[in-house]
């Protein structure tokens, strides 16, 4: 079928889109607001993800993510199963708020970042250390021995 008679089988309808107008309206003017964040639910308001690097040794896995401006005690990291949680929350301190400022792009509020790990890592959570240091955690999860090939006798029964 010619690209001509394609067109012929699709009926053109002229649609008013004056209705809608107002919704599109509305919907570009919160999202170029620069308080548009307050629209959105609680949970998703000043949340954001920690980056994270992935690195590998013949020994352990490492994952470093980065916390500036927080301290230990705000960063709890957790064993679930396979997942490797961080989370935490970086407050707003009471000094800042006596400045006034005209731009804050900091990111402030709690946060999680859960990671699956890979199957040939160690899940005891005593084998993992976790350290932080300016502004880094780094989080070492060792790996388990390969498991060697073993032949299973069949048995008759």
């Amino acid at each position: 079928m010619d690209k001509e008679t394609a067109l012929q089988l699709v009926p053109w309808r002229k649609r008013d889109l004056t209705p809608y107008r107002s919704e599109f309206d509305e919907f570009f003017e919160r999202f170029l607001d620069p308080q548009w964040e307050r629209s959105l639910p609680s949970a998703m308001r000043g949340a954001s993800l920690p980056p994270v690097d992935v690195a590998e040794t013949e020994k352990a896995w490492s994952f470093s993510f980065e916390l500036p401006g927080l301290r230990e005690s705000d960063i709890q990291v957790q064993l679930l199963g396979h997942q490797l949680v961080v989370s935490g929350e970086r407050k707003w301190e009471e000094e800042k708020k006596e400045k006034e400022f005209h731009r804050v792009e900091s990111r402030y509020g709690a946060f999680q970042r859960s990671l699956e790990l890979p199957e040939n890592a160690r899940l005891e959570a005593d084998e993992l250390v976790a350290s932080y240091k300016k502004g880094i955690l780094e989080i070492t999860v060792p790996k388990t021995e390969p498991t060697l090939a073993v032949k299973i006798p069949v048995q008759a029964g």
